[in-house]
């Protein structure tokens, strides 16, 4: 009996632990930035073009900004959000963001903090906005 109940509590322990978490993958794109969203939390499966060496990744992003910025981290929030922190590709900038969901498919970007994700405009350095809409694609 102890053995049954000590199954049951794990299958429920399973269940419980797989419902509350929730899963992004796909391909989002913020128009009025440029800027494109790869993640696949679930998995690992994920290939950064001219990265390949690197092997396979959670997510990255690329497109009209300064470096592609990989996926190094991310955590499922109770209030049904994401944290993620992403490393440039030199590794010497990071940028942590929260992403929630919004209608439609779409994705709320909102940056910790400073957004450290840049691009070159005229020759100078322009950060992109602390919080973008991304669409998926």
């Amino acid at each position: 009996m102890k053995r049954l109940l000590t199954l049951g509590m794990l299958a429920l322990l399973v269940v419980c632990a797989t419902a509350q978490t929730d899963t992004l993958r796909g391909h989002w794109l913020c128009k009025s930035a440029g800027v494109h969203l790869y993640l696949d939390l679930g998995a690992e499966t994920l290939e950064v073009p001219h990265y390949e060496f690197l092997g396979k990744v959670n997510g990255y992003m690329r497109g009209n900004i300064s470096d592609t910025w990989f996926l190094t981290t991310f955590r499922y929030e109770k209030d049904g959000t994401w944290t993620l922190r992403f490393s440039n590709d030199s590794g010497a900038d990071t940028q942590e963001v929260r992403l929630q969901r919004a209608g439609g498919g779409a994705l709320r970007y909102k940056a910790i903090g400073t957004n450290y994700v840049r691009r070159a405009v005229r020759k100078k350095w322009v950060y992109l906005p602390a919080e973008m809409d991304f669409e998926p694609v």
